[in-house]
């Protein structure tokens, strides 16, 4: 189960960043055709809100049995293709990877039987006890009676604690000291902000990371982001 949980967050860091990834391509894509663009950041905000940040709504089977026309990613692949795939497939197909990762991982892999066998387990070594002890007085005085009653409270303790934490680490994607779900939420914290931005027209399309840059980068089937860039990218070598 530790394991499980370590398997959670890795996906997770990875599929935030393949899709904070995809967002800038999209950004990059989509320069001139104002339409596209939002139809895009739609279809990211979507996958964000209704695939990412589900954890305790929907199974995970069920989520990614859905009809790939239903799949955010899948209208992706659709708006940037034209006759074969686009610059965003290999990331499309990267950030569906890093989903499977973590659907796989946050899918109960111990049954609730299981669970009952162990509550029902506990609660007769609880109930033995005091039978077991019964009659001890007679042998050790009512101070034994005391230690007894110390040992059982700790029995109870340990008890209690390990199957609470067993339970926990059975369900990961829901509320609980091992959910990572509040972990989940700052990451995405960025991630949402821009998608808000862009689409409320604060931040344009047409910016860049580079203000002395005066041309467009025009992008090829291939990736080569045309000769202007040549220069720049020679500068960065040297």
């Amino acid at each position: 189960m530790y394991q499980q949980q370590e398997a959670i967050y890795l996906a997770l860091f990875e599929e935030v960043t393949m899709a904070k990834s995809l967002l800038e391509q999209v950004a990059l894509v989509s320069q001139g055709r104002e339409v596209l663009y939002e139809k895009i950041l739609l279809c990211v905000q979507a996958y964000v809100r209704d695939d990412l940040t589900k954890f305790n709504d929907i199974e995970p089977a069920e989520l990614i049995s859905r009809r790939p026309c239903d799949d955010p990613l899948e209208q992706i692949l659709y708006l940037t293709s034209v006759g074969e795939p686009s610059l965003v497939y290999q990331t499309v197909r990267s950030l569906r990877q890093a989903r499977s990762y973590r659907l796989g991982a946050l899918q109960r892999k111990l049954p609730q039987i299981h669970m009952i066998l162990l509550w029902t387990l506990a609660s007769i070594v609880l109930f033995t006890f005091p039978l077991l002890g019964a009659g001890s007085q007679t042998i050790g005085g009512l101070g034994i009676l005391q230690v007894q009653s110390w040992y059982l409270g700790f029995i109870v303790f340990g008890i209690g604690l390990v199957l609470g934490v067993v339970e926990e680490l059975r369900r990961p994607g829901e509320v609980g000291s091992y959910n990572a779900q509040t972990v989940l939420n700052i990451m995405v914290r960025g991630l949402e902000e821009e998608l808000d931005l862009r689409l409320s027209g604060d931040i344009l399309l047409e910016s860049r990371p580079f203000n002395d840059m005066s041309m467009d980068p025009s992008v090829d089937s291939d990736g080569y982001l045309g000769p202007e860039w040549d220069s720049f990218s020679d500068s960065d070598n040297i």
